[in-house]
């Protein structure tokens, strides 16, 4: 038998049997099907193109019919068709195709932030925290010389504050500011800003929540309320939320209130300083410099865990002498997604039982944006990382070349196909916004 390839004819002979006859061949597209009788067996032999990677090749199989009689032109045609549908049925089931290894490409972009409402605009505005329900929906917390530049919201087309929040709070001693320090939420109706109102350590802890049509400030179990500013906050599932305090507290909402957990630490806690994982595990590391007057003698790490039982215990005390990180282990920084916590420490390590690994090296964490297991984002400075699922690749991005004095910083936030990242310097943010083109 002969098969037409490309320019040429070419022997195709996919098995030998003696003393067969090859009666028809059949082609339907680049699908080849030739049969014939061996003795008292009717034989089919199928060519099938395939991908592999990126290489055109053919899976070749055979079908086997025992016969009591020789085969006719009705018993031939009849194995035939046979053949046939028996294949087409199976090719036409829906499969994931074998893709290519082709590495992700972005679009990428620098959004302005655009202030829009009445009164002088801020001299400094630093996004430090985003997430969104959609890429139509997201939402951006900064730090501002003034309250209405603190948050920030995109709709899909541009970037404009927020003017409805209740930045202006009252209280016995008169009339202090809402800060508001990070962003998280379960779905459009269920979004939650966490700050303070008046001064971090003698303020009062604060969640908003926002409903799509007004907001809210979240109420406390029994009434209490605690002293000290949120200065970070994260979900645990889509009905948890952790905050952590000025004062060293962890607060806990669920069922719609506020809970405070027992106190385990008086060291300040902050950005990345705590992490919930889905399986119900929470951690919060606390650490402090430690000074001889304005000398770094080093620096103290204790990192606590809450257990499923909601028991929390001291599993790692580290000090780094003269330093504030060894590169080696346990560092400052820690993040988590899904059942995954990972910490900075001149490199980006996972904890795996009671031992750390480093997955990349990179001179330190500026901020990060963790999707999935297999969509992960870490970056510094210019630095920019993604994990694929199988590896870490460095993305280039001419782009920022344009901007020397800033620096990738602050949570980011994807839905998978569309990325945002805080780009600041002290005084000025933009939104480095990636596009996805392919996969």
């Amino acid at each position: 038998m002969l098969h037409y390839i490309g320019s040429s004819w070419k022997r195709y002979q996919p098995q030998t049997y003696i003393n067969g006859s090859l009666f028809s061949v059949e082609t339907r597209g680049n699908l080849v099907v030739a049969v014939g009788q061996v003795g008292n067996r009717a034989v089919a032999f199928v060519r099938i193109p395939v991908i592999i990677g990126n290489e055109n090749s053919y899976f070749t199989c055979s079908f086997i019919y025992f016969l009591r009689q020789a085969m006719n032109n009705l018993l031939r045609t009849a194995f035939l068709h046979s053949c046939l549908l028996f294949i087409f049925l199976q090719i036409s089931c829906k499969r994931d195709p074998i893709k290519p290894d082709i590495p992700m490409v972005y679009d990428w972009t620098l959004d302005t932030l655009v202030y829009d409402l009445p009164g002088r605009p801020p001299d400094q505005v630093s996004v430090q925290c985003i997430w969104g329900s959609s890429a139509h929906d997201v939402w951006a917390t900064a730090t501002s010389d003034i309250a209405p530049g603190e948050l920030w919201h995109y709709d899909g087309r541009a970037w404009h504050p927020v003017h409805n929040w209740p930045y202006v709070g009252f209280d016995s001693g008169g009339t202090y500011g809402n800060d508001v320090y990070a962003v998280t939420g379960f779905d459009s109706a269920n979004i939650f800003l966490f700050g303070v109102h008046g001064y971090d350590t003698i303020g009062y802890p604060i969640v908003l929540k926002w409903n799509r049509r007004s907001w809210s400030s979240v109420p406390w179990e029994g009434g209490q309320v605690l002293r000290g500013g949120l200065g970070w906050g994260v979900k645990q599932g889509n009905n948890k939320l952790w905050a952590v305090s000025a004062r060293g507290r962890v607060i806990k909402y669920e069922n719609g209130l506020l809970s405070a957990e027992p106190q385990f630490t008086d060291y300040r806690l902050g950005i990345y300083q705590i992490a919930a994982l889905d399986n119900g595990i929470v951690y919060v590391n606390a650490y402090k410099d430690s000074l001889n007057g304005d000398t770094l003698m080093g620096s103290v790490s204790n990192l606590y865990m809450r257990d499923i039982t909601a028991q929390w215990s001291l599993i790692e005390r580290k000090f780094v002498a003269g330093a504030y990180e060894d590169g080696n282990g346990l560092g400052r920084s820690i993040v988590s997604i899904d059942n995954r916590l990972f910490t900075a420490n001149r490199g980006l390590w996972e904890k795996t039982g009671t031992t750390w690994i480093k997955r990349l090296q990179i001179d330190a964490l500026g901020g990060e944006c963790l999707v999935t297991e297999n969509d992960m984002w870490i970056y510094f400075k210019h630095e920019l990382w993604h994990f694929n699922g199988k590896e870490w690749i460095r993305v280039d991005i001419p782009l920022l070349n344009q901007y020397s004095g800033y620096a990738l910083y602050g949570e980011g936030w994807s839905d998978g196909k569309e990325i945002f990242i805080p780009l600041n310097t002290l005084y000025i943010s933009f939104i480095l916004h990636g596009r996805k083109e392919r996969e």
